[in-house]
């Protein structure tokens, strides 16, 4: 029998809100125009504070949620305002669909890095525009096999249906609120036919594991969408220790139904 997960969280994934702050904003421009490629319309930019953690997809498994989101315009160029602060960036086109999320296959995606490959850090001043002026990367995005490393600081499982068979194609999303508010801290790449799936945190703690079919969606899930959270309606913990690899967090998902009352 099919099981139903009734409404019991908020996830809100991939927002587009800057993070407010006191003080008068500053904001950072430019224009995405790869070599041989030209300007990218309709491409995202993704923006991380570096106060709130390491620079993002630091490794094949590592992807660390934005503070903010914006678009390229028909002429490949983005503007944003922005609290004070330092600031990485990174960049991504879907190959076969549009919004954000984690890259796929023959996405054209990658974080703004040196010539030696560490990632560039831009400073916002109150009040003032940063131009970054023309950013000519573009990598053909590919993704590899999942494998776990000695000192490696992450949560593995599998998804599965509530038959019990793994569930390819779903998105593992990682919060550090029992409540599951807000943006997610960490998400999975999309999961392979046997369900497997890894996400590498960057620090040791309680976490709360979620699964979505659609990392695009967004906000609330709606009735009929495939949800699942570790310790089904219980909403369990899943403590992380410093380069340990927490084992064995499988979740089951079942097809979301929205409980709350209907409006008046």
């Amino acid at each position: 029998m099919r099981r139903y997960f009734s409404a019991l969280v908020l996830v809100l994934l991939w927002t587009s809100v800057v993070i407010a702050d006191e003080g008068v904003p500053g904001r950072i421009s430019g224009v995405w125009s790869p070599r041989d490629i030209g300007p990218i319309a309709g491409g995202m930019i993704y923006v991380f504070n570096v106060k709130n953690g390491p620079s993002p997809q630091t490794n094949r498994f590592f992807v660390r949620v934005p503070d903010a989101i914006l678009q390229t315009d028909e002429e490949g160029r983005f503007s944003v305002e922005l609290a004070e602060g330092t600031y990485y960036l990174s960049a991504q086109k879907k190959a076969n669909s549009d919004g954000p999320g984690p890259p796929h296959d023959g996405d054209l995606s990658g974080v703004i890095r040196d010539e030696k490959g560490a990632p560039i850090t831009y400073t916002v001043e109150s009040g003032k525009t940063t131009d970054l002026g023309v950013l000519q990367f573009a990598t053909v995005y590919k993704s590899r096999t999942i494998t776990i490393k000695k000192g490696m600081t992450a949560i593995t499982g599998v998804v599965k249906a509530m038959d019990g068979s793994p569930m390819a194609d779903a998105v593992v999303l990682v919060y550090d609120n029992p409540e599951i508010r807000n943006k997610p801290n960490y998400v999975s790449q999309k999961t392979g036919k046997d369900g497997k799936y890894i996400v590498q945190v960057d620090q040791e703690g309680a976490y709360f594991v979620t699964v979505r079919a659609d990392s695009t969606s967004g906000g609330r899930p709606k009735s009929g969408d495939i949800f699942g959270v570790y310790g089904g309606e219980a909403v369990r913990p899943v403590t992380v220790k410093k380069h340990r690899v927490t084992k064995g967090i499988d979740i089951k998902v079942g097809q979301f139904v929205d409980k709350r009352p209907e409006p008046e």
